[in-house]
């Protein structure tokens, strides 16, 4: 007798989504773009770490930077996958099923518990790799957010240390003759002191996105290993006892 697909494995098969779809309402554009904090000047880098004693753009660099579109589009891949190998499950049952009906014997037997066993294990990777997926978006979503935010102190504090490196300027310039030392100074300290609050500020969202990273990567650990699981209980191709050497 004839048999037909219950599922379409083809249809689930699309090319992931890119930085064009939206999230959370808003475009995913590459993150890489305007982070001109990532470079900044000599002398405003040298005036925060004086300050602060951190390096806190190579710390911002450090944690975000990446090709987060990328994963992204993994994580597309991933959920794609989960639904083909799904559909590609339930054919397999659903046909096993139909043949039982229609062959008989001991051949028969073995087939059934053969096509059991990969059409249920073929089914079953849909949850870890949707949880992959999941874990891929995550990770790209919140890293996404947090660089929002951590650009937007960081330019803040790349113009407070400009404004101070230049105050200290004035100040050292003008030491012999008195005029402009204390202008100078005084403008110095108070955008050390705003240095060192924005330094704050930014220092927590790295942390953030630390715990962030350091979260996706144990669920995407999580999920692989149960890929990995599942991938090592799908049965050698089948042989009909027939044709087999």
């Amino acid at each position: 007798m004839p048999y037909s697909d219950f599922a379409d494995p083809l249809g689930d098969l699309v090319s992931p989504a890119g930085h064009s779809e939206s999230i959370l309402g808003q475009p995913f554009s590459n993150i890489g773009v305007g982070l001109d904090w990532l470079s900044p000047t000599h002398i405003v880098n040298e005036f925060v770490k004086v300050t602060t004693g951190y390096d806190i753009f190579g710390d911002a660099a450090m944690a975000f930077t990446g090709d987060w579109e990328a994963v992204w589009t993994s994580a597309g891949a991933f959920r794609s996958l989960a639904g083909a190998l799904q559909g590609i499950g339930v054919n397999v049952a659903q046909g096993n099923l139909e043949l039982d009906g229609d062959w008989d014997g001991n051949a028969a037997d073995a087939a059934y518990v053969y096509f059991t066993t990969l059409g249920s294990t073929l089914s079953e990777m849909y949850g870890p790799l949707v949880r992959l997926a999941a874990a891929y978006e995550e990770a790209a979503e919140g890293t996404y957010r947090l660089q929002e935010a951590v650009s937007g102190v960081l330019k803040d504090l790349m113009d407070s240390a400009m404004i101070g490196a230049l105050g200290a300027s004035v100040g050292t310039a003008t030491i012999e003759t008195g005029v402009g030392f204390v202008t100078g100074w005084g403008i110095a300290a108070y955008e050390a002191w705003k240095v060192t609050e924005l330094t704050s500020r930014a220092r927590k969202i790295i942390a953030t996105a630390q715990a962030l990273a350091n979260g996706s990567m144990g669920l995407i650990q999580s999920a692989a290993t149960d890929v990995d699981a599942l991938a090592d209980r799908l049965p050698a191709p089948y042989e009909h006892p027939g044709t087999a050497k």
